[in-house]
């Protein structure tokens, strides 16, 4: 059984995460190869004790089935990395007098069977772009996330056998980016990514400063962090996500690199583990609420 601390977090929120977990099941039920995926996601957070304290707020211990593709554990996991960005970024309180801006960058839309084949090309030129002069000069560190997205016709209906992935990255950079004789235009970076991926056409960039300081700065850090890591709630056409889940299998989707890789490295260790030594005198203290999923009612129910 697993816990985490879910601030703000409520039954509701969770219930509508449990049926887009149903729905990803129901995919991977349909195929013979992918049975026990689907088993495995099906029976995902079927059971909440839930605890409440002034100090921890909210958390729920239940099982977790691990599956990349399920979005109750995309969630979880997306919580537990805004932790540690959150807790580095207290630990080194001298990262939020640097600047920062959040890239995405992206790639012509490839067919689905195409995907990891896209992203490997991607890795390589990030690899190539952080070897460039322009980002040795610019850029300390950050943390770069891969994103797998529907590509859809100009009328809005889903092309099913095409998709866009792209890189989210939240990088720590030079003051100077952001005004004065070194400004980096949103042109320069699409130059630069252009030249790192070896390509023919200039690609789409989106560069957004994040302004502000202190606790102000760090809400947006985390608050891109979590956009980044958002679960999965519409899966769409069922042969498109199958084989995008099977395209992604094994891929590193979130890393991070630069000064903070380090500071990830060596965060305290002492410092993660406080809440669940929290959690473990609050279950002996207090008696959960218990709630189980009600497939009739499509949501949590009082046990």
């Amino acid at each position: 059984m697993n816990n985490d601390h879910h601030e703000g977090t409520t039954l509701e929120y969770l219930s509508q995460l449990k049926l887009s977990a149903q729905e990803v099941a129901g995919h991977f039920l349909a195929d013979s190869n992918t049975l026990r995926d689907g088993m495995r996601i099906l029976e995902c957070a079927n059971r909440l004790q839930t605890y409440s304290d002034e100090a921890y707020g909210t958390f729920f211990d239940t099982w977790y089935c691990k599956h990349r593709s399920c979005p109750i554990c995309q969630w979880r996991k997306s919580l537990r990395y805004c932790s540690k960005v959150h807790r580095t970024l207290d630990q080194n309180p001298s990262l939020l007098q640097d600047k920062w801006i959040f890239l995405t960058l992206t790639v012509r839309n490839c067919e689905v069977d195409d995907v990891r084949t896209s992203i490997e090309h991607m890795n390589q030129a990030f690899r190539r772009l952080m070897n460039r002069e322009f980002w040795k000069r610019h850029v300390h560190g950050g943390i770069r996330f891969v994103e797998v997205t529907e590509s859809f016709f100009g009328n809005g209906r889903l092309n099913t056998m095409s998709a866009h992935p792209h890189f989210h990255c939240l990088l720590k950079v030079s003051p100077s980016m952001h005004a004065g004789v070194n400004y980096v235009s949103e042109m320069q970076w699409a130059e630069e990514w252009q030249q790192a991926l070896q390509a023919h056409y200039l690609p789409i960039v989106n560069v957004r400063r994040m302004a502000g300081e202190g606790r102000d700065l760090r809400n947006k850090i985390v608050s891109a962090t979590r956009y980044s890591m958002k679960p999965r709630v519409n899966t769409h056409a069922r042969s498109w996500f199958l084989e995008a889940a099977r395209q992604m299998r094994g891929l590193r989707l979130v890393e991070p690199f630069g000064d903070i890789r380090a500071l990830f490295t060596d965060l305290d260790d002492e410092a993660l583990s406080g809440s669940a030594e929290g959690h473990d005198q609050i279950r002996q203290n207090h008696s959960p609420s218990v709630h189980f999923w009600d497939d009739s009612s499509g949501s949590y129910s009082p046990y």
